[in-house]
C-alpha cells in the first residue's frame, strides 16, 4: 500500500488499522515498510490482514493523512452442495432453472453452461428465448426440442472470479421435455428488475424484464413519466434489458416494458420507477495555501450528493475544537468554509475536510504555510507577443512572495486602469477585445513590504481575418454532390500562413472523411454522392494560427422516407374492416406526402396489393374485408423524392369467413372475328372476389328468338378462364348471354343478360355513286350513296356491326407506294348523311397531284367490295422549301446566294422572296424583303447587298407559287469586314472618264461606292455622286487633254477604304497659256513637243485602221492580262502591240 508525501523537513510515517496504530516492525517479517516513504508491503497475505488501513505523515509542522483503504483477500468458495434437479417441461412451456452463487471476493461473474456432445459443458448463446436475469437464474420463456439434444439437456450454473483465476460449477440440471407439437401461449410476465430502483449518478444500469410465451414474445420499452426515453439508452439482450451506460439526473423517472406475439390481443407490461442517488462529489475542494504573516487564510469544503453528505473538519488528521471555539478561527456559511486570520509562522498546519454519505466520501487534505519572501517574476512577459485584433490576449507576470506582491501594469510607460484592461489574480495582464492601437511594450511590476521587481515584453497586434466569400446554404437530393466555397483576407504579415479549413457540426473534416474533399485552389468543400446523415452545418474557417473568423451554411440532404415500423393490427372484424397503426419513419428533410397501405393475401403471398391511401398525418387506417381471406399489410411511405422501402409486414394476419360471391364477371361481351362461330369473352374474377370456397362460372346462353328449352349451359370451375367459343354455323346472329359467378354458399345475384352476335364476314354490299364534290389544293370533298336501312337490320348485307366506310386514294401510276386510307366512322357517316347521300372531306392530300379514289363499307373485322376508280387533279398549292440554299461568296455588305428549286412545287413557281433579319446572340432583328424579289422562276442565284460589314445575318428563301409564299427555308450567315473594290477605265473621251469596277468574289468590297478625282498635281479630291446599284460611274465635266488621278472609294459609314490611284489623260489638246517664261520653255523642249505630236498621230491612225477592220466585218478581242485575284488593282492594261497588229492583220 503505497505512502509517500512531501514535506520540510521530511515528514515521519505511522501506520492506522481499524482506527489503531499499528506497529510495521511488531509483526512477523511478512510486513515491511519501505525505507524513506511510508509505504507498506504485505508478503503472503493472510485472512487475519484484512482491515481499513490508514497512513499518516508528520513533519513538526503539520499531519497529512491518507484516504483508508479496505484490504481484503480475494477467494471463491464453492457452490453449496444441492441435489441434480430434473424438469419435464411440455413443448412451448416456460421453465426456470435456479443458481445461487457461491461466496466471492471480488464478486464473481455468473453464465450458465450445456453439455456438448462430448462431455465437456460450453456456455450457452443467450437470446431472446432462454436469457439469464439479475439473479443467476436461467429463463427459457418456451421449450424446444433442441433444449434437450444432448444427454437429456444437462445445463450447470458456473461462477468464476479473475482474481483468483477459479472457476466453479453448480448442480446438474436436466431437461426431458414432454409433447410432440410445441402449446402455442399467450405472454406472460416471468421475471423482472425490482418495481422501485435506484442507481447511482455515474454508474452503469440496468433494467431487464423476461416474459414468457410461443411465439417468443417481442419486448419493447418507454418513458412513460419524465420525458422521452434518453438517447444514450440502449436495449440489449434481444430488446429484455435496458441498459444506462453512464447514469443522469435526468434519468430518473418512470419506465415501462411490454410485450406482445401473435397468441396475444394485448400487451403484458411492467412498470418502474428509477432514482438517482449518488456518492458525494465535489463543488468547491480545498487548495492549499501559501500566505504571509498576517494574512487571512480561508478554506471551503463544498460538496454534494443524494442523500445530502455530511462534513467534518479535521486538523493535522484529529478532530481540532479551536475550529468551532471562535478565536482566530471562523466558520463560514453553515460550515462550507473555514478562516484563520492574522496568521503567524506557528500556524503551519494540515487540514482535512470529509465529506460523507451512505455511499461514499470524498476527502481532502491541504496545507497552510506561512511564508514571508521578496516579490519575483517567475513568468516574465513574452519578450514579442503577437496576436490579433478583436481578440483577448493574456500577458504573463506570474510572481512569488510573501505578503502576495502588488501587480502594476504599464504600456509605453503610462499605468493601465480598468476598462479593457483587467489585472488578474495570478499577476497576469488581460486585454479585451484588443485593437490595433494596443501593440506596444507593456511593463509589469511586482511589489511587497520586502522589495520590488519588474519585467517589459512588446505586444504586436495583426488586422483581424475575415471572410470575403461565405457558403450559401444548399438543398439537394441524395445522391448528388454538395458544393460550398469560401474565401478569406487576413493581415499581410500573416498572408503566408492564412488557411481555410472546415468543419460539420463543428467537428472538423479531415482526410479520412473520404467523401468530402477540399480543392487547395479555390479552397472550396465538396461532399460526394451526399447521403441524409450529411445534413447539418457547415462552417468555413479562415485563421491564420492567432485569429479565426466563421461563417456557416446548413446542408440539407434530401431522400426517400425511412420504412415505416411498427404495423399493428388492432382489430379485425370478420365481414367488416380491418384496423391497423403504425408508426411512421424519419422523413429525411423532405415532409411525407401520403402512406400507402398494401395488403396479401394467402392465394398470392408474393404479390402486394394496393389497399388505400393515407394522409400524412394519419397513423390509425382501416380497410375493409373481403370474405374468404387471409390478409398480411405493410405500409410505404411517399415524399416528393420518392417512396420508402415497404415496412414489415403487420405483427398478425386477419382471417374471414366465407360468403357469396359479391359480384359477377364483368365486361363480358362477344367478339365476332370468326364467321360461323360465336366468341365471348370476359374479365376472370380473381381469387379475392372468390369469397368462398367451390368458385365457378355458370353460362347460359341461347340465339335470340329461339325458346328457353333451347338454351345451353356450361360451367367452368377453373377461375382463370376468360373465354368461350361455340361453333353455330351462322353469320352475325344476336344470342342471349348470362354469365354467373357461385361458390359453396350460392351464386352471386343481380347478374345480367347481355346481347351478344356470332361471328362477322365481309359485306356484300357496296356504297354508289362516289365522286368528288370540291376539290381544293390539300383536301377533296366526295359523296357517295348507300342505304342506311340496312344498318342494323337482322339479316343485314354488311354481315356485322356497321363501323363506317374506308377510302383509298393514291397517286396515279404510283399506287404500290402512295396508297394512303381515310376512315369515315360510323358516326361521322350518319352526321353527314342527307338521305342515303353521304359526304366527307378527305384531308392532307398532296398539291397539283392526279389522284385516284375509291371507297368501301366495312364492320369490324371485314372490308366490302370497293367501288369503282374516280380520277381527279388537286389544286395548286405552295410549294415545299427548296432543295439547296448556300452563299456562293460573302462580302462585306453582301452575299451572293444560289439555291435549288424546290422538289415539291406543288404548282408552278412564279419566283423567289429573300428576306433578312439581323442575329444578335438569341435576339432576331426586324425581318427586312430584298428589293426588289426575284419575278423570274429559272433564276437560281441573286446577290443581297446593302446590308453592315461584319454582322451575322439570318437569310431566308420563299419559292412563290400563285398560291402565295411556300415553306421557307433559312441559313445564317455573317458578312466580312470592308475591303478595297477592283476597277477599270473602261473608256476616256474629251470631257468624261468611264470607271468600271467588280465585286469581286474573293476580294471585299464596300457598302457604298463612289470615285474620287482631282487634276495632277493639285492638292483636293473631287467627289463623284455615291453609286450603290451599278458598277460603273461616269465622271464628266473634265477639261480635254488633262491628266487626272482617279481613285475609287469604299465605305460602310463608318470606315473608307480606298483603292490605289490611277492617271488618266483625256483627249483632246488642253489650252495652251503663254506666258514670256512659258514661251522661252516652250522653245526650250520643242524636241519632246514634236515626239509628242507625232505619238499622237499615230494613235490616231492606228485607231481609224481599227474602225474600218470592225467596219469591214474584221474583229478582235481586247485581252486584259490576268492578275492574281486577291491583289489590288494597280492600273489599266490592255493587250500589247502585237496582239493589236496582229488582229489587224487578219
Amino acid at each position: 500500500m503505497t505512502c509517500v508525501a512531501d514535506g520540510e523537513p521530511q515528514p515521519t510515517y505511522i501506520w492506522k488499522r481499524n482506527e489503531f496504530l499499528f506497529e510495521v516492525a511488531g509483526n512477523d517479517d511478512r510486513i515491511v515498510q519501505l525505507p524513506n516513504v511510508g509505504t507498506m508491503v504485505i508478503n503472503r497475505p493472510e485472512d487475519k490482514d484484512e482491515a481499513f488501513y490508514q497512513c499518516l505523515a508528520d513533519n513538526g509542522y503539520g499531519v497529512s493523512a491518507s484516504i483508508k483503504v479496505n484490504l481484503r483477500i480475494a477467494k471463491l468458495d464453492p457452490f453449496a452442495n444441492s441435489p441434480a434437479m430434473s424438469y419435464t417441461p411440455y413443448l412451448g412451456n416456460s421453465l426456470t432453472l435456479v443458481c445461487v452463487p457461491p461466496n466471492s471476493v471480488p464478486t464473481a461473474d455468473v453464465f450458465w453452461t450445456k453439455r456438448e456432445e462430448f462431455g465437456g459443458f460450453i456456455p450457452i448463446s443467450y437470446n431472446a428465448r432462454v436469457t439469464m436475469d439479475h439473479e443467476s437464474r436461467l429463463r427459457i420463456t418456451n421449450i424446444r426440442k433442441d433444449d434437450e439434444e444432448n444427454d437429456d439437456g444437462e445445463y450447470a450454473c458456473m461462477a468464476i472470479n479473475m482474481d483468483v483465476r477459479d472457476v466453479k460449477q453448480g448442480s446438474l440440471h436436466t431437461i426431458k421435455s414432454r409433447g410432440e407439437v410445441a402449446v402455442l401461449n399467450q405472454v406472460r410476465y416471468m421475471w423482472a428488475s425490482p418495481s422501485d430502483h435506484f442507481g447511482l449518478y455515474g454508474d452503469e444500469f440496468k433494467l431487464k424484464c423476461i416474459f414468457s410465451g410461443n411465439p417468443t414474445p417481442d419486448v419493447h420499452w418507454t418513458k412513460t413519466k419524465g420525458g422521452s426515453l434518453p438517447d444514450t439508452v440502449k436495449t440489449r439482450s434481444f430488446g429484455q434489458e435496458l441498459v444506462f451506460s453512464s447514469l443522469e439526473f435526468s434519468d430518473a423517472g418512470e419506465y415501462e416494458c411490454w410485450a406482445t406475439n401473435t397468441q396475444s390481443t394485448k400487451r403484458e407490461l411492467r412498470t418502474f420507477k428509477v432514482r438517482i442517488e449518488s456518492r458525494p462529489f465535489w463543488v468547491v475542494e480545498p487548495k492549499d495555501v501559501e500566505i504571509g504573516i498576517g494574512g487571512t487564510a480561508r478554506y471551503t469544503c463544498l460538496g454534494e450528493g443524494t442523500p445530502p453528505p455530511v462534513r467534518h473538519w479535521y486538523i493535522n488528521t484529529v478532530t481540532d475544537p479551536r475550529i468551532t471555539q471562535g478565536g482566530r478561527f471562523r466558520v463560514l456559511r453553515g460550515g462550507e468554509a473555514v478562516e484563520l486570520v492574522n496568521v503567524t509562522r506557528e500556524d503551519t498546519m494540515v487540514i482535512q475536510c470529509n465529506v460523507t454519505n451512505k455511499h461514499g466520501y470524498v476527502f481532502s487534505d491541504v496545507y497552510l504555510n506561512v511564508l514571508s519572501e521578496a516579490p519575483t517574476i517567475i513568468r516574465p512577459p513574452e519578450l514579442v507577443k503577437v496576436t490579433a485584433e478583436g481578440l483577448s490576449v493574456n500577458i504573463s507576470c506570474g510572481n512569488t512572495g510573501k505578503p502576495d506582491p502588488q501587480v502594476t501594469w504599464y504600456v509605453e510607460g503610462q499605468q493601465i486602469t480598468g476598462g479593457r484592461y483587467v489585472t488578474q489574480l495570478n499577476g497576469d495582464l488581460l486585454i479585451k477585445q484588443v485593437v490595433l492601437s494596443d501593440a506596444g511594450v507593456y511593463m509589469c511590476e511586482v511589489e511587497n513590504s520586502y522589495g520590488k521587481a519588474n519585467a517589459t515584453g512588446t505586444l504586436s497586434v495583426r488586422r483581424k481575418t475575415l471572410i470575403e466569400q461565405a457558403p450559401l446554404d444548399l438543398e439537394v437530393n441524395a445522391g448528388t454532390d454538395a458544393k460550398f466555397t469560401c474565401s478569406g483576407t487576413t493581415d499581410p504579415e500573416e498572408v503566408q500562413n492564412l488557411q481555410i479549413l472546415w468543419a460539420k457540426d463543428n467537428k472538423p473534416i479531415t482526410a479520412n472523411d473520404q467523401r468530402m474533399t477540399t480543392n487547395i485552389q479555390d479552397n472550396s468543400l465538396t461532399i460526394s454522392g451526399t447521403i441524409v446523415r450529411d445534413s447539418g452545418t457547415y462552417t468555413c474557417i479562415a485563421t491564420n494560427g492567432l485569429d479565426a473568423y466563421t461563417k456557416s451554411a446548413m446542408l440539407t440532404v434530401k431522400d426517400r422516407p425511412d420504412a415505416p415500423t411498427n404495423v399493428i393490427i388492432k382489430s379485425c372484424v370478420d365481414g367488416g374492416n380491418a384496423t391497423m397503426k403504425f408508426t411512421p419513419g424519419s422523413y429525411n428533410n423532405a415532409p411525407i406526402q401520403y402512406f400507402v397501405v398494401q395488403y396479401n393475401t394467402s392465394f398470392n403471398p408474393d404479390q402486394w396489393n394496393f389497399g388505400l391511401k393515407a394522409q400524412p398525418t394519419e397513423t390509425d387506417v382501416t380497410l375493409p374485408l373481403s370474405p374468404y381471406a387471409n390478409f398480411t399489410y405493410r405500409i410505404v411511405a411517399y415524399n416528393k423524392i420518392g417512396e420508402s422501402d415497404p415496412s414489415f409486414p403487420s405483427d398478425k394476419k386477419c382471417t374471414t369467413s366465407a360468403k357469396l360471391p359479391s359480384k359477377n364477371p364483368e365486361n363480358v361481351r362477344t367478339i365476332g372475328y370468326r364467321k360461323n362461330m360465336l366468341y365471348m369473352e370476359w374479365t376472370p374474377m380473381p381469387q379475392i372476389q372468390h369469397n368462398g370456397p367451390g368458385f365457378q362460372y355458370n353460362l347460359q346462353l341461347k340465339r335470340q328468338g329461339d325458346p328457353d328449352t333451347s338454351t345451353r349451359v356450361e360451367t367452368f370451375s377453373d377461375w382463370r378462364i376468360d373465354h368461350f367459343e361455340l361453333p353455330t354455323g351462322d353469320t352475325y346472329k344476336p344470342y342471349e348471354i348470362l354469365l354467373k359467378a357461385k361458390n359453396a354458399q350460392g351464386e352471386a345475384g343481380n347478374a345480367k343478360t347481355i346481347i351478344g352476335y356470332s361471328g362477322e364476314d365481309i359485306p356484300q354490299i357496296e356504297p354508289s355513286n362516289f365522286q368528288t364534290v370540291m376539290i381544293n389544293d390539300t383536301s377533296a370533298t366526295v359523296s357517295w350513296s348507300f342505304d342506311l336501312n340496312t344498318i342494323g337490320m337482322l339479316d343485314t348485307p354488311i354481315r356485322g356491326e356497321f363501323k363506317g366506310f374506308k377510302i383509298q386514294y393514291w397517286q396515279e401510276n404510283f399506287k404500290e407506294y402512295t396508297i394512303r386510307e381515310y376512315d369515315v366512322t360510323a358516326e361521322e357517316s350518319l352526321k353527314h348523311a342527307q338521305g342515303n347521300t353521304i359526304t366527307a372531306v378527305v384531308k392532307n392530300l398532296l398539291p397539283f397531284t392526279q389522284l385516284q379514289m375509291r371507297i368501301s363499307v366495312m364492320n369490324n373485322f371485314y372490308v366490302g367490295r370497293p367501288t369503282d376508280v374516280i380520277s381527279f387533279q388537286t389544286g395548286p398549292g405552295v410549294s415545299g422549301p427548296v432543295e439547296r440554299f448556300a452563299a456562293q461568296s460573302i462580302g462585306n455588305n453582301h452575299f451572293n446566294l444560289e439555291w435549288n428549286e424546290p422538289l415539291d412545287k406543288n404548282g408552278y413557281i412564279i419566283g423567289y422572296d429573300i428576306g433578312y433579319q439581323t442575329v444578335n446572340g438569341l435576339d432576331l432583328g426586324k425581318m427586312q424583303d430584298r428589293e426588289p424579289q426575284i419575278q423570274d422562276s429559272l433564276t437560281t442565284m441573286a446577290m443581297l447587298s446593302g446590308l453592315l460589314a461584319n454582322s451575322k445575318y439570318r437569310v431566308y428563301i420563299w419559292a412563290r407559287t400563285v398560291q402565295g409564299r411556300g415553306d421557307g427555308y433559312f441559313i445564317e450567315l455573317t458578312t466580312t469586314a470592308p475591303g478595297t473594290p477592283r476597277y477599270t477605265i473602261e473608256s476616256v473621251g474629251e470631257h468624261y472618264v468611264n470607271v468600271t469596277w467588280w465585286l469581286n468574289t474573293y476580294v471585299k468590297s464596300g457598302t457604298v461606292i463612289f470615285v474620287e478625282y482631282k487634276k495632277d498635281g493639285a492638292s483636293e479630291w473631287l467627289k463623284s455622286t455615291d453609286e450603290v446599284i451599278n458598277t460603273w460611274k461616269n465622271i464628266t465635266d473634265l477639261e480635254s487633254g488633262t491628266t487626272y488621278e482617279i481613285r475609287v472609294v469604299a465605305t460602310n459609314g463608318k470606315q473608307r477604304t480606298e483603292s490605289g490611284t490611277t492617271e488618266v489623260t483625256t483627249l483632246g489638246v488642253g489650252k495652251l497659256i503663254l506666258l514670256p517664261a512659258a514661251a522661252s520653255a516652250l522653245v526650250a523642249n520643242i524636241g519632246w513637243f514634236i515626239g509628242m505630236l507625232l505619238a499622237v498621230i499615230i494613235v490616231i491612225a492606228i485607231g481609224v485602221g481599227v474602225y474600218c477592220c470592225v467596219k469591214a466585218g474584221m474583229g478582235f478581242k481586247r485581252v486584259a492580262t490576268e492578275e492574281p485575284r486577291d491583289a489590288p488593282y494597280s492600273g489599266v492594261s490592255y493587250a500589247g502591240i502585237s496582239t493589236l497588229l496582229y488582229a489587224l492583220c487578219s
